[in-house]
């Protein structure tokens, strides 16, 4: 499950999950949790539905713990949607059913320099505490630095049992360049209606994340990797 603050990189993160689970022939469906409908271009290679915990359609997921068919499930969530992700575990009793069912629930939570994000963590660990996995990526969108985090909480997220990935930049220009394909971004380097150059960037970006989560051992047992 993508969490965390607005405009953080959740959905290209997701995106980039999805690139590279079919890679590897995993059985997965998607959840869309998103207005804006951002995961459009990949509803023609994987299975995706809508979800709205305001309007009651919390049971998708629980009927989908008893389908043997699948392997993983992934649910791209809003920004700042924190307390309605807690209330839907609390009313559920999701924890308890992940261990009935033997399956195990990762959040993946995409960071910028703000203190909100380190916040944000802060209390999904506090309600969490042991009841789940973690992946925290750090979008270098954003720089390098991520200074909030490092001195309040990488220490104690480590302790947890917390894994790092890494986004590296890439620019608007070359992001713009992938929307307007409106295909997966893994097809983008391969489409010739996308500059050559960009293409080059665009696969060394999606490779450069791919091997952040394949050097992290502990990150891909999380992902299903």
């Amino acid at each position: 499950m993508t969490v965390g603050d607005s405009r953080v990189g959740k959905s290209t993160v997701i995106k980039l999950l999805i690139d590279l689970l079919q890679s590897q022939n995993r059985r997965i469906k998607v959840y869309n949790h998103d207005n804006l409908q951002r995961l459009k271009a990949y509803e023609t290679v994987v299975t995706i539905d809508s979800l709205d915990f305001s309007r009651g359609e919390t049971d998708k997921i629980l009927q989908d713990l008893n389908n043997d068919e699948l392997e993983i499930i992934m649910v791209d969530m809003p920004g700042q949607y924190l307390e309605k992700i807690c209330q839907y575990i609390q009313r559920t009793d999701l924890f308890s059913l992940l261990v009935d069912y033997q399956w195990s629930l990762t959040f993946v939570q995409p960071i910028s320099h703000r203190i909100d994000c380190v916040n944000y963590l802060k209390a999904l660990l506090e309600f969490t505490v042991d009841n789940a996995n973690y992946v925290l990526v750090k979008n270098q969108y954003f720089g390098e630095r991520f200074r909030d985090y490092q001195e309040l909480m990488q220490s104690k997220f480590r302790i947890i049992g917390g894994a790092e990935i890494e986004l590296t930049p890439l620019h608007r220009d070359h992001y713009e360049a992938i929307e307007r394909t409106a295909e997966p971004i893994s097809q983008c380097v391969t489409n010739t209606s996308v500059y050559l150059v960009y293409r080059t960037y665009i696969y060394h970006w999606i490779k450069n994340f791919h091997d952040s989560i394949m050097n992290e051992t502990i990150a891909s047992k999380y992902l299903g990797i």
